[in-house]
């Protein structure tokens, strides 16, 4: 009898701890937060709660899209923020992260007395969005965006000389972001040569050796000539820091002014634009398919 009663006494333990044994194995902690299967498309990643923190995300969009803008834009900003993770989480995209701001950069930014209505913004944004990715043959899409465009936006062909299909240009009228941007044509010909040492030319004369040789659809240059170097309208944006590679040039006396259209390099969806089709009235899923050329929105599934 006494041995029937270690045998029952050791089946029971087996079916009390079994359980227990098969969620520590599964790596789920009993009293701690949970690791959750994700399937994004055809790949699965593990990762805690959402694909990326809700505080993670509302740090990046207070970075990227100011709160005063339409929150429509603000939801659109924040499907494109998680999307754009997402590759990297997943492995598709290894470079170009984005930090955001932390709680405590944000309460500095903005003040203790504002953090919370301004945080609530952003959080409304994330929490209307949630789990939603922008989706192209089954795979989050490589979401670019820029601050505004120059009234038509790039085909990324443009830049990166490959079709990508989803990153295609379109008409942004709503973008009437100009700048004028003015220089010596001395220190443009001394920031030139300190990237291009090689450079020669005269810079009394500056502005008639200066030579648009392409654009593109969206009017941004691909190529300009300066003496005898010829640049990308990129590279040419990025050592005089133009806010953007569409513009046109002028020549005052013994400056050169550089009219600008739009901020960033053109390609995917326009943050001002988003924020002029919002006040509109067209919510932030119309905006994102607007910008982006034959996407989904899709929910990512979690699994305990």
């Amino acid at each position: 009898m006494k041995q029937y009663l270690q045998m029952f006494i050791c089946i029971g333990s087996c079916f009390i701890l079994l359980p227990i044994l098969i969620i520590h194995l599964s790596g789920v902690e009993m009293g701690s937060k949970s690791m959750q299967s994700m399937v994004i498309g055809e790949q699965e990643v593990q990762e805690e709660q959402d694909i990326i923190t809700e505080e993670t995300l509302i740090g990046i969009l207070a970075k990227e899209i100011p709160y005063t803008y339409e929150i429509e834009s603000i939801k659109a900003q924040a499907v494109v923020a998680r999307t754009y993770m997402a590759r990297r989480i997943l492995g598709i995209q290894k470079d170009g992260a984005i930090v955001g701001y932390t709680v405590d950069e944000m309460k500095a930014l903005w003040g203790e007395e504002q953090f919370h209505e301004i945080y609530s913004i952003y959080q409304e944004a994330v929490q209307a969005t949630r789990r939603q990715l922008i989706m192209y043959d089954n795979k989050p899409i490589e979401a670019l965006y820029h601050e505004a465009s120059s009234g038509r936006t790039r085909d990324a062909a443009s830049i990166y000389k490959q079709d990508i299909p989803y990153l295609k240009s379109v008409e942004s009228a709503v973008d009437k972001v100009t700048q004028q941007i003015q220089y010596s044509k001395k220190e443009i010909v001394e920031r030139l040569k300190e990237s291009y040492p090689s450079l020669v030319v005269e810079t009394d004369t500056l502005e008639s050796q200066i030579q648009i040789v392409k654009k593109d659809e969206a009017d941004y240059i691909t190529a300009i000539q300066i003496g005898n170097i010829t640049l990308s309208g990129e590279v040419f944006k990025k050592i005089l820091d133009l806010p953007s590679c569409a513009f046109k040039i002028y020549h005052s006396g013994e400056d050169i002014i550089f009219d600008v259209k739009g901020s960033g390099n053109g390609i995917g969806l326009s943050l001002n634009g988003a924020n002029e089709l919002a006040k509109q009235g067209m919510l932030y899923d119309g905006i994102l398919h607007y910008y982006y050329t034959g996407i989904t929105i899709e929910n990512y599934e979690v699994q305990l």
